[in-house]
C-alpha cells in the first residue's frame, strides 16, 4: 500500500498542510496566526462588495 506522499508525488501533486507550513509557519505561530487574520480580513472584505453579491445571486 503506498503512503499519503507516495500517492501525492506520483499525482504531481502537493499536500496543503505542509505547504502552508512552509509558506505560513506552523499553525499556533504568530506569522500563521497573522496569515490567518490577514486572510480572514481580505474574505470578509470582499464578501461585502457588488460583484460578490451579484455573483451569488446568479447562483442560486
Amino acid at each position: 500500500m503506498k503512503t499519503e506522499k507516495e500517492t501525492l508525488k506520483e499525482n504531481c501533486l502537493t499536500n496543503i498542510d505542509e505547504l502552508m507550513e512552509v509558506q505560513f509557519g506552523k499553525p499556533g505561530t504568530s506569522e500563521h496566526e497573522r496569515f490567518r487574520e490577514e486572510a480572514r480580513t481580505y474574505v470578509n472584505g470582499h464578501a461585502k462588495t457588488a460583484e460578490c453579491r451579484n455573483s451569488q445571486k446568479k447562483q442560486k
